[in-house]
């Protein structure tokens, strides 16, 4: 009896236990999850793995197809290369990632997550076919109309206008103004390309394979063309710093904008855009950004996002006032502003202790704020074409002033003290009627 009570005691005590760790389990509050993460986050060649190549070489990875491209320079030979693969946190790649491998043809990569799960990304490697001065051919060859000034004949492409090279590489296209048409998809061939401009052409389309340029393009100007669409192989291009759209036929700025984290100059001017993505405002490394003339009617709250922001132009666009945000963006230094049907500015100006450009002509001024005297650090200070009456005293405070432009607007006296500021080097922009007293 005494063995049944105990047995029976113990299978109480037992499922006592059961119930409280299901209950637990119920809760959640001891269940441990097991990492899912099953991804390629970088997959490079690194030159120092590999003495086929001369720089390290970073692959385009599409997250959502599985799939990783990677494109080498012309004469590449891929049967024996190591790459370096970064993957999830706690996930592991299901090979020997150790040896070389043939490349020739695709190569599948498993990854296995923590909790058991795979994801199998392909791995494409692609050689550049042509020689940089072939594929500069088919640039020339498919703008029957440019006007390059290329003297074809000569194999010396060192000689051709706007075709910049180091150690016998394509670094640079100059090709502004030049008649083109067709921007094709071969350019994407010049493999250690680091600026191409493009500016003031007529070109249509950007080619998605321009993402083959990702590797080593830093700059790329495709300002004053008449571009409608911005592919998303366009956002592979990662390492750019300075992009100019400016003056196309833009509507809207994707949001995969925000892949494009090593921005520090952006000009988006002169494009109906009328709104911009939230994204873009998360390129916290941008520290000039040019959006004139794109029909916006307010300036994003998110704009406070760009810490870094130095210069801003928001001209021509029917804004009515200078936003209260654009003000919280201390780093500013250059601030543009003409042509917005501002009627007055806000003596909380002077939040923007780091100013010295201040670009206000075009506007509906009536008065100068006089709290623009504090502003200091002021170099320049333009208020054309406005119907400003008045020239306030506290502007002789502006002793590091170089230009001050008042011009065209309604004023007849302007205060001796300011006139002197001429004495010291500043350069006072006047209608000719206008008298110092």
């Amino acid at each position: 009896m005494k063995g049944l009570l105990t047995y029976n005691y113990l299978l109480l005590i037992v499922c006592s236990l059961i119930v409280f760790s299901c209950s637990k389990e119920i809760d959640g509050s001891d269940v441990i999850l097991l990492n899912s993460e099953n991804e390629i986050l970088e997959f490079t060649f690194l030159a120092q793995e590999n003495g086929e190549l001369d720089i390290d070489v970073t692959a385009n990875i599409n997250r959502e197809d599985k799939v990783v491209s990677v494109v080498l320079p012309y004469g590449t030979p891929i049967s024996s290369l190591k790459p370096n693969v970064i993957v999830s946190e706690k996930a592991s790649i299901v090979r020997d990632i150790n040896v070389s491998l043939d490349f020739s043809t695709p190569i599948i990569y498993s990854i296995l997550a923590e909790d058991g799960t795979v994801s199998d990304y392909i791995v494409r490697v692609r050689v550049v076919a042509s020689t940089e001065r072939e594929t500069l051919l088919t640039i020339f060859d498919q703008n029957p109309d440019n006007l390059l000034g290329w003297n074809i004949a000569s194999e010396d492409i060192s000689t051709w206008e706007g075709v910049i090279l180091v150690d016998d590489k394509v670094v640079e296209l100059e090709l502004d103004e030049k008649g083109l048409t067709v921007l094709p998809p071969e350019i994407c061939d010049l493999f250690y390309l680091k600026t191409l401009s493009l500016e003031g052409n007529m070109i249509t389309e950007i080619p998605r394979q321009i993402q083959d340029l990702s590797s080593n393009l830093r700059t790329l100007n495709l300002g004053e063309n008449q571009i409608e669409i911005i592919p998303k192989e366009f956002f592979s291009l990662t390492k750019l710093t300075d992009l100019r759209m400016f003056t196309n036929l833009l509507v809207e700025i994707p949001s995969d904008i925000n892949k494009l984290t090593e921005l520090r100059y952006l000009s988006l001017s002169n494009n109906s855009l009328k709104t911009l993505p939230s994204e873009l405002f998360e390129l916290s490394k941008l520290n000039s950004l040019f959006i004139n003339s794109i029909e916006l009617s307010e300036v994003p709250e998110g704009i406070t996002n760009l810490s870094q922001l130095t210069a801003l132009g928001i001209s021509s666009n029917p804004l009515g006032i200078i936003p209260d945000q654009v003000l919280d963006i201390e780093a500013l230094t250059r601030l543009d502003i003409y042509n917005a049907g501002i009627s007055t500015i806000p003596s909380e100006i002077t939040r923007l202790t780091n100013l010295k450009r201040l670009q206000l002509s075009g506007n509906n001024l009536t008065e100068i704020n006089k709290k623009i005297g504090d502003m200091f650090s002021l170099e320049y200070l333009l208020l054309k074409t406005n119907t400003i009456e008045e020239i306030p005293n506290t502007l002789s405070n502006l002793i590091n002033l170089k230009t001050l432009d008042i011009t065209e607007n309604n004023v007849i006296v302007i205060p001796n003290a300011i006139c002197d500021l001429a004495n010291t080097g500043t350069e006072i922009l006047i209608d000719e009627n206008v008298v110092c007293q």
